[in-house]
């Protein structure tokens, strides 16, 4: 965990490193002025001086001395000009000197120390380096700028001044250079710059002591004792006393102390109320999740639903968009022949709602199973609920009654969505019914029934409007096309196939965006009463034999071994009917019965008559060689079935076998 440092510390830091900048910024601000000023007055001295020689000095007289070497009175008088004005201005050197290519030629040389002798006329000397002879170049050239020339000697700085002088006709002929050495000129300046610092220093120092004591006092102080408090508030946040903050400022940080005690008081309070909120939503949640668990199971869930029918096979789901939803489904058998289908959507969502669909699925019910025809046990719910409806809820139903015998399924709309209906070897297709005013809305309305046959295979697909407008996050809708896409898409799949695959497609679309309405479906398969099929006697049809057998025996309550020993006994019929029970080639029927005991599978054919039953068991106990051979597939088939018969009835021989559903132990 990185350490937390102390306010007190990083005040103390904060204040060192404010007086270095400072004490940095003085330095700078007058040592560099102080600095050049003083170079810029030595360098000003040195250009006055030789520039006053070169006034003075007679430049058509400098050609004769440098050509002769011969002194006359005038260079005398020159001589001694230059030594006074030297001696006078305080310099080290003060010559006149004539520029050659790659050395200079002394002309005069003022004497001024006794322990050197000065360089006399005609002298000559190379430049002292590449710099000294490039500006003599530019001296005689005139290109030369007017600017500060020092050097460091030791602690002196040494300046340098060159003015050029000219004959009547305005050439160059000589130079006049003085040497001026400032002895300790540096040192000066350093310590004139170091007295103005460290006196800063002490003024800063006694400021800032002052300033933090009175920090310390006015701020840090009480700003450890609102972090002590805060720390207080989070520590020990369920006392029951009162919080005090002690801090008497008169500024911000007491009104930032009286805020927290406030702060204090109402989160305290807060917390409190939060509590009992919590407790409630707590028990608010419990009752939610108990009100969907008894919607859930009002609804029917188990599925298969009727595993004991083969003439239809049905699945629904309803998926709220709160915790309890206003859609429902419902079916139910009328009687042995007749399945009411019910869906339904109440305006609203949640509890309300939920009540509102619970009372609508009773009445609905119970008007279905009275015997009325769908228009008129909607007619009689309406009335029911018109007669004591202050909310002024309502809900939308479609109700069918399926004859099973026929077929023919017998609807009624009272405004819901329209159902949509594949016929055997065909596409989903949108059913255009007529739909009446929704349940609820208006006492006295008219329902009208209509009709439509259902073929073998054929299927029928409800759902909620939850499903054709369920938006994705630009707020589009799924709509009808893509809902019937996405039925076409495994339109050959059971109705729970249908839709899984319809609700994947929903979610899919809908992506991140929060469910709004129920989604609500269901999908009915037509399948008829007929449970028989016929079939060439071949050993190749004994998997189709067997697949179709499977088809009832996967819905009933069997346990593996009972559907192994289904498999074999039906593999062993066929095989030997398909083996013996034709010259040539012949039909053999299989018929599948259910009830509430077990399972009947009758298989028939027209060929030479024969009792397998009359075969006498094989004696197991006996060696191979001694058994012989044949007669252990129907003895294997009897072992395996509960009930084995046979008769010869309308020229067929006819075996039916019987499993039982295993008993619960």
């Amino acid at each position: 965990m990185k350490k937390q440092g102390k306010i007190a510390s990083r005040t103390v830091l904060g204040l060192f490193v404010m007086g270095i900048v400072l004490m940095v910024g003085i330095s700078i601000s007058i040592g560099m002025p102080m600095r050049n000023r003083v170079i810029e007055t030595y360098s000003d001295k040195t250009y006055s001086y030789t520039a006053a020689a070169a006034e003075f000095i007679d430049g058509d007289t400098i050609a004769q001395y440098a050509k002769t070497g011969q002194k006359d009175a005038y260079y005398e008088e020159v001589s001694r000009y230059l030594t006074t004005t030297a001696d006078h201005g305080g310099f080290d050197y003060f010559y006149v000197f004539v520029p050659g290519e790659n050395e200079l030629t002394y002309i005069w040389d003022a004497d001024l120390d006794p322990n050197e002798d000065a360089s006399q006329l005609g002298d000559t000397e190379p430049y002292s380096d590449e710099n000294a002879k490039a500006e003599a170049q530019k001296l005689v050239e005139g290109t030369a700028q007017k600017e500060p020339h020092y050097f460091k000697d030791g602690e002196a700085y040494v300046f340098t001044g060159n003015t050029v002088i000219k004959d009547s006709s305005g050439a160059t002929v000589a130079i006049v250079a003085a040497d001026l050495k400032a002895d300790h000129l540096l040192a000066n300046v350093n310590k004139l710059i170091m007295g103005v610092v460290f006196s800063s220093l002490a003024i800063m120092a006694i400021t800032m002591i002052f300033y933090y004591t009175y920090t310390k006092r006015r701020v840090v102080d009480p700003i450890v004792k609102l972090q002590k408090a805060t720390g207080d508030i989070v520590d020990n946040i369920g006392r029951d006393t009162v919080l005090d903050v002690d801090i008497h400022t008169n500024d911000e940080i007491e009104m930032l102390a009286h805020s927290i005690e406030k702060m204090d008081n109402n989160l305290r309070e807060y917390i409190r109320q939060n509590e009992v909120i919590t407790a409630e939503k707590e028990r608010i949640g419990t009752e939610l999740e108990l009100a969907t668990k008894i919607q859930a199971d009002m609804l029917p869930n188990i599925f298969p639903a009727f595993p004991e029918r083969f003439d239809f096979d049905v699945f629904a789901s309803m998926t709220p968009a709160k915790e309890v939803g206003g859609d429902f489904y419902d079916f139910f058998l009328v009687n042995e022949n007749q399945l009411a289908i019910v869906i339904a959507d109440v305006s609203g969502k949640g509890v309300p709602a939920a009540l509102f669909m619970m009372m609508s699925k009773i009445l609905i019910q119970n008007a279905a199973m009275s015997g009325l025809s769908p228009a008129q046990a909607l007619e009689k719910v309406n009335t029911h609920i018109c007669a004591n409806n202050r909310e002024e809820m309502f809900v939308t139903v479609w109700l069918g009654l399926l004859d099973m015998q026929t077929g023919m399924l017998t609807a009624a709309n009272a405004g819901h969505e329209k159902p949509m209906v594949m016929q055997p070897q065909g596409d989903f297709e949108l059913f255009k019914d007529r739909s009446g005013f929704v349940i609820g809305g208006l006492d006295g309305v008219r329902y009208r029934d209509y009709q439509m046959q259902l073929k073998k295979g054929a299927k029928i697909f409800v759902y909620t409007d939850g499903v054709v407008e369920a938006t994705d996050a630009t707020n589009a809708a799924f709509g009808i096309e893509r809902t019937l896409a996405a039925v076409n898409e495994v339109k050959g799949g059971s109705p729970q196939d249908i839709l899984t695959h319809v609700k994947e497609k929903v979610d899919a679309f809908v992506g991140d965006a929060a469910q709004f309405d129920d989604l609500t479906m269901l999908c009915l398969e037509y399948t008829g009463t007929q449970n028989e099929i016929t079939m060439d006697a071949t050993l190749e049809n004994v998997e189709q034999a067997i697949s179709y057998v499977g088809k009832y025996t996967k819905h009933l309550p069997f346990g593996h071994k009972e559907l192994y020993h289904i498999e074999m006994a039906v593999d062993e019929i066929i095989s030997n009917v398909a083996r013996y029970a034709y010259e040539q080639e012949g039909k053999v029927d299989i018929m599948v019965q259910s009830d509430e005991k077990g399972i009947s599978i009758t298989v028939s054919d027209s060929g030479i008559p024969y009792n397998p039953l009359e075969k006498e068991d094989p004696d197991v106990t006996l060696s191979a060689e001694d058994r012989g051979i044949g007669g252990y597939g129907i003895f294997l088939v009897k072992k395996m079935m509960d009930e084995v018969t046979y008769r010869y009835e309308g020229g067929k021989n006819i075996l039916t076998m019987r499993k039982y559903y295993p008993q619960e132990q």
